[in-house]
């Protein structure tokens, strides 16, 4: 008996050491990034390339990586002319290269105007939203953000930081599970599927405590009204309950009771009349 005990304990000690490994093996493969936006991040180096992000890379289905971009934050006393201030667009590639935003209306991914209160804008590259006009990055495309503001202007949208301190990053969306060779030219032949169909949205400001601290108007989509369609009905017969359920209920007794009294009525007179007819022959 002692060995069976034993054996029983060893037994249960192998299936939890197993279950552990096996649950240390299931991870989540899913990745955050921080992008602390400011000129003294050397991922803006000309001389690197750790701008380029790559994202979803090695991902099941359904998991998707995120990026906190942490907007520069200031203590109290500095000077508001020394406090870095930036608006960050995603843009096309051409946008890119030149550091110039054509488009009037750009995507705009976050503020950052607000120097003196720790701000962070949380992208998640999914391929959908459950939000309408939310933001979906699409498998196997590339993501170009950039930030054009000046030290004096902060809608600036030629040059700015861009050009002077290579204020911007590419994130590179990982191709599906599935497929092993991705088709590289849809982002090269079609640069403009590169800006997501949506805007901020899906676009979260937190704070330190995890609520909300602001949220931008995506801009207004003008589209070519169409004509309602108008589907007729039958108008629905209200039931005398429902506007005097009281009196009903009343009127139904004595329905009942009358539908009651009217149901013997045809037997007493079969009755009386076989009995009139039996009194006569008799």
């Amino acid at each position: 008996i002692p060995c069976a005990k034993i054996t029983s304990c060893l037994t249960l000690i192998l299936l939890i050491c197993f279950e552990t490994v096996l649950l240390s093996t299931v991870s989540d493969c899913t990745k955050s990034f921080y992008v602390h936006w400011n000129t003294t991040n050397p991922i803006f180096r000309i001389d690197n390339t750790d701008h380029i992000i790559d994202v979803n890379k090695g991902n099941i289905p359904f998991e998707y990586d995120q990026v906190n971009i942490i907007c520069p934050t200031y203590t109290p006393g500095t000077h508001e002319d020394d406090a870095e201030k930036y608006i960050i667009y995603n843009v096309s590639k051409e946008e890119y290269d030149t550091c110039r935003i054509t488009n009037p209306n750009p995507r705009i991914i976050a503020i950052c105007d607000k120097p003196y209160k720790l701000m962070y804008f949380t992208i998640t590259f999914r391929s959908f939203t459950p939000q309408p006009g939310g933001l979906e990055f699409q498998p196997g495309q590339d993501y170009y953000f950039i930030s054009t503001s000046s030290k004096d202007d902060l809608h600036r949208r030629i040059g700015g930081r861009c050009t002077t301190n290579n204020m911007k990053v590419v994130f590179k969306v990982c191709c599906r599970p599935e497929d092993s060779h991705p088709n590289s030219s849809n982002s090269v032949g079609h640069e403009e599927s590169t800006v997501p169909t949506g805007t901020l949205p899906g676009m979260i400001t937190r704070s330190p405590g995890h609520s909300p601290v602001q949220t931008f108007v995506p801009p207004v989509v003008h589209t070519t009204p169409t004509q309602p369609t108008i589907i007729r009905s039958t108008p629905k017969k209200t039931k005398v309950y429902e506007k005097h359920p009281n009196e009903v209920v009343k009127n139904e007794e004595l329905t009942y009771s009358a539908a009651t009294s009217t149901n013997y009525h045809p037997t007493w007179i079969i009755v009386f009349a076989i009995s009139v007819a039996l009194f006569i022959n008799v």
